[in-house]
């Protein structure tokens, strides 16, 4: 442990090439240097003090090594289907870093008319599955806070003001106490607050287990009705990204066919599923 401490100390606090080049851990013939642990901390600040991040992967490091040369010793190496399993991983990574570099300097730009187009032309996949309640809320501490703040809202104070201002719900509070739509599995208890609620109207306050809840009922959605466009404009967005992603990838692999030798045989595939 001393002398993995001190090379550590060599390399928070000095440069030369000598130093640089100096063995932070061994384990038999493997070693890992210093410039190997300063590349995998390029920009850290931690190293300046020896910091316990460093320690602890050099540690991890020293453990997989003797793990990695025990399995060695034990011929798992030599294994067919480890091998296989070897071979795959390499190729997936080395796919990777291909599509990495074809598509890395190409963003792809989502107009609000492409959301607004694959929204009306896919409804059906953003139907709703079960009924929906669109509601608003503040999470008060106690119940005497509560009664007071529902006065005030029922004298005409802007509910949204008064969530962003009084809410313990931080996320929330945030867009004015604004729930958005949700379901009876999502929040069953919720759920259950807003049943006998008027549209609009103010509840007494309700408690669960972390405070009272005022809450007002905005909407209310039927099953099998469609999700408004913002409340799924994430996953569109994402939708097109994907669709951009699979038509480069299409085009690339038309190219690569285009260059090279390739062939399916369809009687033999056809053979293999009989």
């Amino acid at each position: 442990m001393k002398s993995l401490c001190l090379c550590l100390a060599l390399i928070a606090g000095c440069g030369s090439a000598k130093e640089r080049d100096s063995v932070v851990a061994r384990v038999g013939d493997e070693i890992l240097t210093a410039v190997e642990l300063r590349n995998q901390f390029p920009y850290d600040s931690s190293l300046q003090d020896g910091g316990e991040r460093i320690l602890r992967f050099v540690e991890n490091w020293v453990q997989q090594e003797l793990l990695y040369q025990e399995a060695v010793e034990r011929g798992l190496d030599r294994e067919a289907r480890l091998q296989e399993l070897i071979d795959q991983a390499r190729r997936d990574l080395l796919v990777a870093a291909l599509l990495d570099r074809e598509f890395q300097d190409r963003e792809v730009e989502v107009t609000t008319e492409d959301i607004s187009s694959y929204y009306f032309g896919h409804q059906d996949k953003y139907e709703r599955a079960e009924e929906e309640i669109w509601a608003e809320h503040i999470l008060l501490r106690v119940r005497r806070d509560a009664n007071a703040l529902r006065q005030s809202l029922l004298q005409g104070d802007s509910f949204s003001a008064a969530a962003a201002q009084h809410s313990l719900d931080l996320k929330s509070s945030q867009v004015g106490g604004d729930l958005g739509y949700f379901s009876a599995a999502a929040d069953p208890v919720l759920w259950e607050a807003c049943q006998n609620l008027a549209l609009e109207t103010i509840s007494k306050p309700v408690e669960t287990e972390h405070g009272y809840h005022i809450i007002r009922v905005l909407s209310r959605k039927e099953a099998g009705t469609v999700k408004e466009l913002e409340s799924v404009r994430p996953q569109i967005v994402e939708a097109l990204v994907m669709d951009d992603y699979r038509k480069r990838l299409e085009e690339l692999t038309l190219r690569l066919k285009s260059q090279s030798s390739w062939h399916i045989d369809a009687e033999r595939l056809a053979a293999v599923g009989s």
